[in-house]
């Protein structure tokens, strides 16, 4: 006769830890009732999503059943039970927003946009761009990228910089002439 396969040990604890809710009434979330909520069932709930999801996705799904939870002000006679309620919709609201993902990432894998007539020059013209600022001192190439890619004024690099406008607008002015004699270089070695 052979013996029954014992239940691990933290399966046994995490079967046998429903508990009653202690300090839980009906009636609207106190903040000590969401502390008291949260406290004697988010490892639950936790676990409960892991079974489905990685830990940082597993992590949010209790960030929001506990947002839900707050929002909804009452809590029910089981507590409990209505947590995984909520955590089964928030986990199902989840696979299909995967699914869509994963649907549209396939479709645009079997049906890429067709190259227009400009890409192939603009990718041409971001590499002449690159290798350009790669031939910039730091300091410029900062100037640069700090006008460009953030968009900021002058007046808001001289913020981030930590110096005067006037200041800031001499590094500019010299960010971008030293930044047009890298891109002739550039393209000017290209065309040899």
């Amino acid at each position: 006769m052979s013996r029954p396969t014992p239940i691990p040990r933290h399966l046994e604890t995490a079967l046998s830890a429903h508990t009653e809710p202690r300090d839980l009434e009906a009636g609207p979330l106190t903040p000590a009732q969401t502390e008291s909520l949260f406290a004697e069932h988010a490892r639950a709930v936790h676990r409960y999503a892991r079974t489905r999801l990685g830990t940082a996705e597993a992590e949010d799904v209790v960030a929001e059943v506990f947002a839900i939870a707050w929002r909804k002000g009452e809590v029910p006679d089981d507590p409990r039970a209505w947590l995984f309620a909520i955590a089964r919709r928030v986990l199902a609201n989840q696979v299909r927003a995967e699914r869509r993902r994963t649907a549209l990432a396939e479709r645009t894998l079997r049906h890429p946009a067709a190259p227009g007539p400009d890409d192939a020059r603009l990718v041409d013209e971001l590499d002449v761009l690159r290798r350009a600022l790669a031939l910039l001192r730091p300091a410029d190439r900062e100037v640069v990228e700090l006008l460009a890619a953030a968009e900021l004024s002058t007046a808001e690099v001289a913020g981030v910089l930590g110096c005067t406008t006037p200041s800031a607008a001499t590094r500019v002015y010299r960010a971008r002439r030293r930044l047009r004699a890298a891109y002739r270089t550039v393209t000017e070695g290209q065309e040899t």
